[in-house]
């Protein structure tokens, strides 16, 4: 409160016409000087400018009494140095702020354009290189406002940019005033160089902290409505009320509607955040006949582009999945001490990431996770990472379904290793179950999503979707090969399969299919009877 206090006493101070000339003159300079010493640990660049310019105003202001000229002229040098060096302090900072292209802000481009031509104003003297450097400062300034309307809304950017563009404006009132017969001490105008280096020092000390209050945002909308108040009345001249009445005007319908659209992509991003919900929600584990997380993974990278669309990948290193592709940014995700998820972005993000963003989705991830591991248990056989019989029994009616709906054949294939007895005689149980785990992982690989992989009561068969028998045996046939290629130590020949095809028909019914398996296995028994490693059609 005790800020806003000061604004209201240095305004009266300010439009009292007895007190004018005295606020000009000490008020003004020492505002500087305030606003220049809070922003000089905070904005060293910054608060220099305000320094310097400070101490130029206050020389001045010292130097009348002391038999210094009191026109700025050339013989003036010594009075001028510190306005060039507060110049140069604050091109530097505009120059150090990041900006974005012109858009909107052009339509501040006529207050430049004005200081231009009373740049050229020969009456001025030393004076015009200062208007021609507020040009430049002006035009440094309007990218650097551009975020307000491409991004976040800045709401202490707003205030700082507002208070440059009061002293600005100052300074170009001033020298059309000066040129059309001087500059009288005390006009109203220099309450926008007072309030310009306050509301300047208020915004930059609290600019990059957290989210700027309304107030600021508020004053930022009253220093754009001070500045045509204070200047629409006489004596200011017609153009500088004009111009006044335009930069007032263009600015604080560009703040309203800066507002606005951070009102809008408020609104986006509280319904992002809904969808991003939902999403998780939805979340849950898919067994394949892989029992890979790669659905889960996929779900999840779905949800998390509700809130960062430059995600393209998803991965949990322990379980090797991945889904999408890496990229050179990426973030974590907290999933346990012994796993580690990484989510890959195209871009770093553009916005800052949503507080409870990434620990709700790793958490989510997590849980979904853990069931595809129970899921895994429960439903396959520990051995082989087929499906049991309450996988099949799971899964069989799914199969079913989608053949009724496509009209599509499924058929069955009994599969057996050729002398597997002597192998566990010979060589042992634990190399007879690494060949049961390389079968495993050999049929896992060769069917599709909608085939089933099973083992059950000791035997291992397969449903093919969408294949007749003829289809059926060429897969085994590449089943058959990939396995014979398997070199299992310390058995010194060839691993071999023998299997037996029925159905290649749309089951009408489940009895249909368990009367294909059982073909299926009258066929692999003449597989064996006829001197197995080979494929017999029932």
């Amino acid at each position: 409160m005790a800020f806003y206090g000061l604004l209201a006493l240095l305004a009266g101070l300010a439009l009292f016409p007895p007190t004018a000339p005295w606020s000009e003159r000490f008020l003004t300079p020492l505002v500087a000087l305030g606003a220049g010493a809070y922003l000089f640990r905070k904005a060293p660049p910054w608060g220099l400018g305000l320094l310097f310019w400070g101490l130029g105003d206050l020389g001045w202001t010292l130097g009348e009494p002391l038999g210094f000229p009191g026109e700025r002229s050339a013989q003036a040098l010594l009075l001028e140095f510190p306005y060039l060096l507060g110049y140069l302090a604050l091109t530097w900072a505009l120059l150090k702020t990041p900006g974005k292209p012109l858009r909107l802000t052009l339509l501040l481009l006529p207050l430049g354009l004005w200081g231009l031509l009373q740049a050229l104003q020969g009456a001025l003297g030393v004076d015009r290189l200062y208007i021609a450097w507020d040009a430049l400062l002006l035009l440094l300034l309007l990218p650097r406002l551009e975020p307000l309307f491409q991004g976040r809304f800045l709401g202490d950017r707003a205030l700082w940019g507002v208070g440059f563009l009061l002293i600005l404006f100052a300074d170009l009132a001033y020298a059309h005033l000066e040129a059309q017969g001087g500059y009288p001490v005390g006009h109203p105008v220099h309450l926008l160089w007072t309030w310009g280096y306050l509301l300047l020092a208020l915004g930059v000390g609290a600019e990059g902290k957290e989210e700027a209050p309304f107030a600021h945002q508020a004053l930022a909308l009253l220093g754009l409505f001070l500045l045509p108040a204070i200047l629409l009345a006489e004596p200011t001249p017609l153009g500088v009320r004009l111009f006044a009445l335009y930069g007032g005007a263009v600015g604080g319908l560009g703040l309203l509607f800066a507002l606005y659209l951070e009102r809008r992509r408020t609104e986006e991003k509280n319904r992002r955040w809904t969808r991003f919900l939902e999403a998780l929600a939805r979340l849950s584990p898919r067994v394949t006949q892989t029992l890979s997380p790669e659905a889960v993974l996929t779900e999840a990278l779905q949800a998390a582009r509700e809130l960062l669309p430059q995600a393209v990948g998803l991965e949990v290193r322990a379980r090797r999945g991945l889904v999408g592709r890496r990229a050179p940014h990426f973030l974590s995700l907290p999933l346990n001490h012994k796993e580690e998820a990484w989510l890959y972005l195209e871009a770093p993000p553009e916005e800052e990431i949503p507080p409870g963003f990434l620990v709700l989705l790793g958490e989510r991830l997590r849980q979904v996770l853990k069931q595809v591991e129970w899921g895994t248990l429960a439903l396959t056989d520990p051995l082989t990472g087929l499906l049991n019989r309450r996988g099949l029994e799971a899964e069989l009616p799914k199969l079913l379904a989608l053949s009724r709906r496509y009209r599509a054949p499924v058929s069955a294939v009994m599969l057996d290793i050729d002398r597997f007895k002597r192998v566990n005689d010979t060589y042992g149980h634990p190399v007879g179950d690494e060949v049961l785990r390389r079968l495993g992982r050999i049929l896992q690989e060769s069917v599709r999503k909608e085939d089933l992989a099973v083992r059950y009561g000791g035997e291992e068969f397969l449903l093919l979707y969408g294949a007749d028998r003829q289809a059926a045996k060429e897969v085994v046939e590449r089943i058959r090969a990939r396995f014979r290629a398997e070199k299992v130590e310390p058995i010194p020949y060839p691993l071999t399969l023998s299997a037996g095809v029925a159905g290649g028909e749309m089951p009408e019914e489940r009895e249909a299919l368990e009367a294909w398996i059982l073909q299926a296995d009258y066929a692999l028994l003449r597989a064996k009877e006829t001197g197995r490693d080979r494929v017999t059609l029932a």
